[in-house]
């Protein structure tokens, strides 16, 4: 057997392979330089982005004069607005109680006039439009010296268009790890209680090295029974679990509605097949298939390796499950 990996353990929680990602990480921020570098975190839902950027920032926020981790960007813009996100910021950078922002405007303003002398860390957590970006970090020259801004989002094409110089692409957990991190939230231990070994086995590969999956799916099966484990193996077969489906749709949910279908026709037809047949096949349906496949690639829907367009089989799955939805009766329309 291979040797296990190193596990962390912060704030409770244990993470498995966080060392290699975050030493990935830390080169790309090149703290060394006095420059102003903004560095993006891409990767599919539940892959670890949050993660990783956690970690480095309680690693490497003391190098700087202060920094700032604002969760859930996404969420948040659309409950409270990009005007409280930009207080939040200021507040807490500029140590200012009550401060009101009239609009984004002013907002950007402030943080340009207030934050061009101070060397901050802003990770920006869960991007998913470039409005946010040019709310919350316009331009270099926002911070002052040596600032770092780490965005976090599924959807590589807002960092390109903001212009974002280094990005890192998450990966998928090694077999070794997908064991390791199951095995801790399911047994409190890194490696299968023997009498489980075996539908672990069959676990970890249904949840594709995800850590969202292994880690919902074994928070689920801890402490239960061989009955309930055989059990939760033979529904995961026919009923996929609702938390890790609701993840990885909301990728799906932030598509025009072409790039949908031709989400749901590389899902249930085409996937493994060469991209050039897919492009014929669904232009002939006027489906514009040439930019939508390269949306889906970048909101990491989809991958390519040598030529064949590829899905994780939890993403493809979420496919399958809204196809049902959408016709209960005819799952093959």
């Amino acid at each position: 057997m291979a040797k296990l990996g190193k596990v962390i353990a912060i704030g409770g929680e244990n993470y498995v392979g966080i060392d290699s990602r975050v030493r990935k990480l830390n080169a790309f921020l090149n703290l060394g330089s006095d420059d102003v570098h903004f560095v993006g975190i891409w990767g599919m839902s539940g892959i670890g982005k949050t993660t990783i950027a956690r970690v480095v920032f309680d690693r490497i926020s003391a190098h700087f004069e202060d920094a700032i981790f604002l969760h859930k960007v996404r969420e948040d813009s659309k409950r409270y607005g990009l005007e409280n996100l930009q207080e939040k910021i200021l507040s807490e950078i500029l140590y200012i109680k009550d401060l009101k922002i009239s609009n984004v405007f002013e907002g950007s303003n402030i943080m340009k006039r207030r934050l061009c002398y101070k060397k901050v860390l802003i990770v920006l957590d869960d991007i998913d439009h470039l409005n946010q970006l040019d709310a919350l970090a316009g331009q270099h020259d926002w911070f002052g010296a040596g600032s770092r801004v780490i965005i976090t989002t599924k959807d590589k094409h807002l960092l390109d268009a903001h212009q974002v110089e280094t990005i890192y692409e998450v990966e998928l957990l090694n077999k070794y790890e997908a064991i390791q991190l199951f095995s801790w939230n399911a047994f409190k231990k890194n490696s299968p209680a023997k009498d489980c070994e075996e539908l672990s086995t069959q676990i970890v590969h249904y949840a594709g090295r995800l850590p969202l999956a292994l880690k919902v799916l074994g928070r689920f099966l801890y402490k239960r029974d061989m009955a309930g484990w055989r059990s939760a193996v033979e529904r995961l077969k026919r009923i996929p679990e609702d938390e890790i489906m609701e993840k990885l749709k909301l990728s799906f949910d932030g598509l025009k509605e072409i790039e949908k279908e031709i989400f749901l026709d590389i899902a249930c037809f085409f996937e493994g097949k060469m991209r050039d047949y897919i492009t014929r096949v669904l232009d002939s349906f006027a489906f514009y298939p040439d930019i939508g496949i390269t949306v889906l690639i970048e909101k990491a829907l989809v991958t390519v390796s040598e030529g064949r367009i590829l899905m994780h089989p939890l993403v493809q799955e979420m496919g399958w499950h809204i196809v049902h939805q959408e016709a209960p009766e005819e799952p093959g329309k």
